[in-house]
């Protein structure tokens, strides 16, 4: 009789777990669409994937919303890619030492090939003369870009760029002037 017993327990058990853990599998925040870096993620952008029983994954679970809902994404996400830790951020983060700025530059100032985040540059601040010449200063000021845009009225294009902390109020006050111009370096291929 305690054999019994012991064996509908034992049977009762196995049933929960099974039912557990196939039946119930853990969901996780997956991307519904490709966002960019530097962008704040609203549950529109959010859809969920079901993992394997036992599936071992850094994702974040969908049981915990406020943990994804509302922070900034650290690096671009493709659609179907998994919302990890490591990709978020409650706010931008400028790396320390660094300055974010941004140049509105018109095509003559910038290479054609399109500037995507990552890409190392180098900043040329241009010097204007009396008489509406224009000469290139011998210094660059090197960087790196985090995002660009077109501007759609004025067919600018707006690059945010990282650079050292030591240039950014000199090289923010050159590009309120439109006196630098970008090229890319050899570092990027």
């Amino acid at each position: 009789m305690a054999g019994a017993t012991a064996l509908i327990l034992v049977g009762g058990l196995l049933s929960v777990f099974l039912y557990t853990s196939l039946g119930h599998p853990d969901e996780v925040f997956a991307v519904s669409h490709t966002i960019p870096r530097g962008t704040t993620i609203t549950a529109d952008d959010l859809t969920s994937l079901a993992l394997a029983s036992g599936q071992r994954s850094p994702a974040i679970s969908t049981s915990t919303p406020s943990e994804v809902i509302g922070k900034v994404t650290t690096v671009d996400l493709p659609k179907g890619s998994l919302v990890t830790p490591a990709a978020i951020a409650a706010t931008e983060q400028i790396p320390m030492g660094r300055a974010l700025v941004g140049l509105s530059l018109k095509p003559s100032q910038l290479p054609a090939e399109r500037l995507v985040a990552g890409n190392r540059v180098e900043i040329v601040p241009i010097a204007s003369n009396t008489i509406g010449d224009a000469s290139v200063t011998t210094s660059t000021i090197p960087g790196v870009v985090f995002e660009t845009s077109i501007n759609q009225q004025s067919g600018t294009t707006i690059v945010d760029v990282y650079v050292s902390e030591t240039v950014a109020a000199d090289l923010t006050g050159r590009a309120a002037a439109g006196t630098v111009a970008i090229y890319l370096t050899g570092a990027n291929g």
